[in-house]
């Protein structure tokens, strides 16, 4: 597991890599899971866990994410 911090609307949150495209992210209001999903045309699609579609979060978080790791690279 890696864990590191990213930044989302002006706060420093923790986020856990549990297994490749799965993430657990510490909000204010609580925990929340994670899944990155690519479409066939190779777009980034971010779902909360048992969760059928993007929401306006989860696609903000995870593009903090996004830019976390390719800073990482």
């Amino acid at each position: 597991m890696n864990t590191f911090q990213i930044q989302y609307q002006q706060q420093d949150l923790q986020v856990t890599e549990q297994e490749n495209d799965h993430f657990t992210v510490d909000l204010p209001e609580g925990k929340i899971y994670l899944l990155l999903k690519q479409d066939n045309e190779g777009a980034n699609h971010w779902f909360e866990d048992g969760k059928d579609k993007e929401t306006e979060k989860s696609k903000a978080v995870g593009l903090a994410i996004e830019r976390y790791l390719n800073n990482k690279q």
